[in-house]
């Protein structure tokens, strides 16, 4: 008797389920749709549970059976993104996610706007409806992606009871992959032709109505009946001004003594154009525009100096000095929450002139490492301005080097898993680029102790990364306006406790830019630096939740037919191909010669 109760004891013990061995978890599950991998693809339904606990940042992911594309970095996308949502510290969590699947499957990028719907549901305890099912990628700024494969996942969401099939906006029509076989003599001849579906027609026919989702918050609604409460907050540009309008005037001054030694009709346009918005008010973006006329100027000065392989070594040897006497500097200085941002852009420029420098010295042309070595310069003299306004904020207190360093390992841990993640969605090349580079350079500045800049370096390389996605599948003007109003809410939140003047500036920025993809970038780094100072000052409230009152069967679904209509959905493929022309991206000008990033 006594062996059987304790025989009984030990299978009730085995018999708990798994997130019972978890303190303080909270879990919610809910029902994915998928395309099986091979030579005949089908829709599948897959089971994702979520079990959150208090932890550390740590993201967890099993499944059975495997899935073509690692499920890693939509997970970890997924987390991020919900905790940004609602305001809530990623770090103070750890995150597993359970992913059972009928057969092997195409994983990854289409099960992220789910993952992301039960991601907050766990942390906010909602109850999820079992007959709504969804596809689409999440956008780190809570986006839904286009995906493909939804025919057959609207199928398989019909089979299994749903009611409702959420699909990201502008994929109502699809096209479906169908061989052809045509007898030529005893030679069989295959082709493919492409069908035509209205996936709203076809999902009546199936008993399912098919929706088109913007946001996750657009999601929530019809999964849970609630919705995230948008901040409220209208800061204002002209609290920044003063300091602003300093900042360019510094710059200004620095023109000076370079337009006395050489003469450049390119950079006397970007002056007069200074100039100009200068007398706008626009400060910031007269400050960039006055340090890419330096950049030509110092590039024309060189070309006249800079004649010998010694003259060239010697002015190599001087930035260096300089480079390292600010370092030093840097390295030493104390840093409180509003320096946080003047201290992080001074360490990120002097990480890129350190960057200039070496393609300086590795250029193949003459011309190419003059220009690389006017860059180098005036990035090095582009930090000591910057570090000139340091004395213009006050109400300042210290943060300590072991919490700027968790951060910036923070950041640069979800840097690379977005840029892995943005990579297997073959995200716009230039972009990628740009963000492996900016990668690199925050663990260099990392390892230097230069915790500041890394952190805002690594910032940097998760936006190049999403926006790589954005350019190459989103609709990019849709996104403007959200982005902006992001960005004035996160500014005006961290204005609580800090002087976000970095935001702010860059917030200017974007508004003077009439390119869309500049304008985009620059708002979601204003954006996201207000939220890293708001964190860094340990303030932010977390966001509430708004019960609507929705009726899903009145949801607005939009009739307008979208770019990607033209596009060509093969089975079981988990990224859409480009809609869009990528040249504008040149415009970017980030890390280029003749534009320079701002500042």
């Amino acid at each position: 008797m006594k062996k059987s109760l304790i025989l009984l004891f030990i299978v009730c013990l085995l018999a708990q389920p798994a997130y019972a061995q978890f303190e303080h978890a909270q879990r919610a599950d809910i029902k994915a749709v998928a395309v099986t991998s091979g030579e005949n693809p089908t829709g599948v339904v897959i089971n994702i549970s979520v079990i959150v606990t208090p932890g550390d940042g740590r993201v967890f992911v099993s499944t059975t059976p495997y899935t073509e594309i690692d499920m890693q970095g939509s997970a970890q996308l997924a987390a991020l993104t919900a905790c940004d949502l609602l305001g809530m510290d990623f770090t103070k969590h750890d995150f597993f996610y359970i992913i059972e699947a009928e057969a092997p499957i195409v994983g990854g990028p289409s099960a992220g706007g789910v993952m992301t719907v039960a991601t907050v549901a766990a942390l906010k305890g909602l109850k999820i409806r079992n007959d709504v099912y969804m596809t689409g990628m999440i956008y780190p700024d809570g986006f839904i992606g286009p995906v493909g494969g939804l025919k057959y996942k609207l199928e398989a969401a019909a089979s299994h009871g749903g009611k409702i099939f959420l699909i990201p906006v502008g994929q109502r029509i699809t096209y479906v992959e169908e061989p052809k076989v045509r007898r030529v003599g005893i030679i069989s001849i295959i082709s493919t032709e492409y069908k035509k579906i209205d996936l709203a027609e076809y999902g009546k026919s199936l008993g399912v109505d098919v929706y088109e989702v913007r946001t996750l918050n657009d999601a929530l609604k019809f999964f849970t009946g609630y919705e995230i409460e948008k901040p409220q907050g209208n800061f204002s540009i002209k609290a920044y001004s003063d300091i602003l309008k300093k900042l360019a005037e510094k710059m200004k001054d620095s023109v000076m003594p370079l337009r006395k030694e050489v003469k450049s009709d390119r950079a006397e346009d970007l002056i007069k154009k200074a100039e100009e918005y200068y007398s706008e008010g626009k400060y910031y973006t007269a400050t960039s525009l006055y340090f890419q006329s330096k950049i030509i100027l110092r590039y024309e000065l060189y070309k006249k100096s800079v004649v010998t392989a010694q003259q060239f070594d010697n002015e190599v040897e001087s930035i260096e000095n300089e480079i390292e006497s600010l370092k030093n500097y840097l390295n030493s200085e104390e840093i409180g929450v509003n320096s946080f941002q003047i201290i992080a852009a001074a360490q990120e420029r002097v990480a890129e002139a350190e960057n200039l420098l070496e393609k300086a010295k590795t250029a193949t042309t003459d011309d190419e490492a003059l220009q690389y070595l006017a860059y180098a310069k005036e990035r090095v003299e582009s930090a000591k301005v910057w570090l000139s306004i340091l004395p213009e904020l006050g109400n300042d207190y210290e943060i300590s080097p072991q919490e700027m360093e968790k951060r910036a390992e923070f950041y640069i841990m979800q840097a690379g898993s977005i840029l892995v993640y943005a990579s297997s969605l073959n995200g716009e090349q230039t972009l990628l680029n740009d963000g492996y580079e900016a990668l690199d350079t925050a663990k260099r500045l990392l390892s230097d102790g230069l915790y500041a800049g890394a952190a805002v370096m690594a910032i940097n390389s998760i936006t190049d990364a999403s926006l790589s996605i954005e350019v190459k599948y989103g609709e990019i003007g849709d996104k403007i306006e959200g982005a902006k109003e992001a960005a004035n809410s996160a500014i005006s939140e961290a204005e609580q406790v800090v002087f976000p003047v970095l935001p702010a500036a860059y917030y200017e920025f974007a508004e003077s830019m009439e390119n869309e993809y500049a304008k985009l970038m620059y708002y979601k780094l204003s954006e996201r630096l207000a939220k890293l100072l708001t964190v860094m000052a340990k303030s932010g409230g977390e966001r509430e939740l708004k019960h609507v009152e929705f009726n899903p069967y009145t949801y607005y679904r939009p009739e307008k037919k979208s770019r990607i209509e033209q596009v060509l959905e093969t089975p079981g493929f988990e990224a859409v191909y480009g809609i869009m022309a990528i040249s504008a991206i040149a415009a970017l000008g980030r890390k280029r010669i003749k534009g320079g990033r701002s500042k």
